[in-house]
């Protein structure tokens, strides 16, 4: 079966080849798609490629599914399966899983499954069996998780019943047909497809199984578009129109359901496209009408383009490794750590960096003025960053977003400016770096890194192509030097542990608790972070020599 590619890749390239591809590139190439894989997570770790065979012709073939070969690379799920067997359940394994076999997908995390009835029943029993984790997802439903924990990270098994008497029926009710397919795990496993969901895939199309689809469940207005930008693949012309018919249900479902969809949706290899598709099919302005709010805001230059267009360019930068922003080797890693960092609510910060980047202008529209001068109108934004916050924290809010996540997007929005601002001064400071990381982070909300990665994507999105060389080297310096000094010089410039506290000044100098004792610390740590202060009796000196001491001595006389 072949599989359509855009012709931004000539497949000629790759004769007898297997190659790994993420949004119309090619990441990597081997004889074997193991050897395709690895090379592409070396080159862009965080991506999921699709895995692709060329022949001696040039043709790019889907691989042929081999049920006996994917399940070799998952040896929990033969552990499963044979549990299941062992204890002569009729189980099958449905949805998304089956739908990656047949894509060669194996970087399979969640496998779900069906029962006659009593999912919650067997899922207990298979936790047992697996010595894992389980709780109940769903009792209304009896469906139950199995937790597993693995080498490589969590593994989830979630067992439910039926949807309806039988197999045929539950998967009659759900979304699309490539997620409507089954194998059987009895015996030798057998693919069930009714509903031509293999057919789809071949073709590439996002098809409804049935015209009720999106009125059964509306949140599959969002997955429709999660699911055609993660795949490349097209939503068919019946489904666009069901999927317009229901937009207007979407708001019966939960915000926090529409949350979930929203994240997965701006984290799959094309964000932007996927936002642009949204904005197409009339989802985007009851669900973020902020957004939308931003099309055909023009702005003057260096930006080339509108404030929405904008924001889905740099959507569009965001889904690359670290070394393709310009950071160097040494700092690579430790900013790779920094991205895996898990919010509350068990987000990370690479999971939400989109969130803030899709965000970070929303204030422009109302702020925008325009000035002319020598015949020139020049549009301004004065202030856009502060009500691009405001805003983006009532975003978090709605869709209920846990505080600490919020708080961290918010200071991504509001300080976006900032590094662009350091670049347009002289030479960067100890304490202007120790001021920026004071004002945009706290030990809950680590958001300094993030703000400097923000600028650098941001600054990508703002020239036209092969201009602004000069401004992004100036940039990436100081975003260089900043995180530098948050991963190198933490206790130096960033943080440096107090060599007085309150009790000292209250003990030493006589003080009263209150204000006062803040300030003369919050001064002190300042200049140790430049420097100035390096020992407790230089320390004891500055506090001596500070005009807010000297002014409440005054006063006490």
């Amino acid at each position: 079966m072949t599989q359509k590619l855009t012709p931004a890749i000539d497949t000629s390239l790759y004769p007898n080849r297997w190659i790994a591809v993420v949004k119309d590139h090619v990441i990597g190439v081997g004889l074997t798609p193991e050897q395709a894989f690895r090379a592409a997570k070396r080159t862009r770790s965080k991506d999921k490629p699709a895995l692709l065979f060329v022949d001696s012709e040039g043709q790019v073939r889907l691989p042929q599914a081999s049920a006996a070969d994917w399940l070799n690379h998952h040896p929990l799920l033969r552990e499963t399966i044979a549990l299941l067997q062992n204890q002569q359940t009729e189980a099958y394994l449905v949805g998304g899983a089956v739908r990656d076999l047949l894509l060669g997908r194996n970087e399979v995390v969640d496998f779900d499954f069906v029962v006659p009835d009593n999912g919650l029943t067997v899922a207990r029993r298979v936790a047992n069996g697996l010595q894992a984790a389980f709780y109940p997802l769903d009792t209304e439903r009896s469906t139950g998780r199995v937790v597993c924990d693995t080498p490589d990270g969590k593994i989830y098994l979630d067992f439910a019943s039926f949807r309806g008497p039988d197999l045929e029926s539950d998967l009659a009710d759900r979304d699309f047909t490539i997620n409507a397919m089954a194998m059987s795990l009895t015996g030798s496993p057998q693919l069930i497809d009714p509903l031509q969901g293999q057919q789809d895939l071949r073709q590439q199309h996002i098809r409804a199984v049935s015209p009720e689809a999106f009125r059964h469940d509306p949140v599959r207005v969002l997955r429709a578009v999660r699911q055609a930008a993660e795949f490349n693949f097209t939503v068919t012309p019946d489904t666009e129109t069901y999927l317009r018919q229901a937009v207007t249900q979407l708001d019966t479902v939960s915000p926090e359901r529409q949350r979930d969809e929203l994240v997965k949706l701006l984290n799959t290899p094309a964000p932007g496209h996927a936002v642009r598709m949204l904005h197409n099919y009339g989802v985007l302005a009851p669900l973020l009408p902020e957004v939308e709010a931003m099309v055909g805001v023009t702005q003057s230059a260096p930006h080339y383009q509108t404030v929405f267009e904008h924001t889905l360019t740099a959507l569009e930068v965001w889904p690359v490794d670290v070394e393709e922003l310009g950071i160097p080797d040494l700092l690579a890693g430790h900013v790779r750590r920094y991205l895996n960092i898990e919010m509350a609510g068990h987000l990370s910060i690479t999971a939400l960096m989109p969130l803030a980047l899709l965000l970070h202008d929303t204030g422009k529209p109302l702020t925008r003025t325009e000035e002319i001068a020598a015949a020139e109108t020049k549009i301004r934004f004065l202030g856009h960053a502060r009500e691009s916050a405001h805003l983006a924290r009532q975003v978090m809010n709605r869709f209920r977003f846990s505080s600490q996540a919020t708080d961290f997007v918010t200071s991504v929005v509001l300080h976006h400016m900032r590094p662009l601002m350091l670049a347009a001064g002289d030479k960067l400071s100890r304490r202007a770096i120790y001021r920026f990381f004071r004002d945009s982070s706290s030990p809950t909300c680590p958001a300094g890194v993030a703000i400097a990665l923000h600028a650098l994507i941001d600054h990508q999105a703002t020239y036209p192509p092969g201009q602004g060389q000069t401004e992004g080297e100036q940039l990436r310096h100081v975003v260089v030097q900043l995180l530098t000094a948050y991963f190198e010089a933490q206790d130096q410039v960033v943080d440096p542990p107090p060599l007085l506290n309150g009790r000292d000044l209250i003990d030493i100098f006589g003080l009263k608790q209150g204000r006062l004792i803040g300030l003369l610390l919050s001064h002190l740590k300042e200049a140790q972070a430049a420097g100035e202060v390096t020992d407790r009796a230089a320390a004891i000196d500055f506090i001596k020599a500070d005009p807010n001491f000297a002014h409440q001595q005054t006063k006490d006389l």
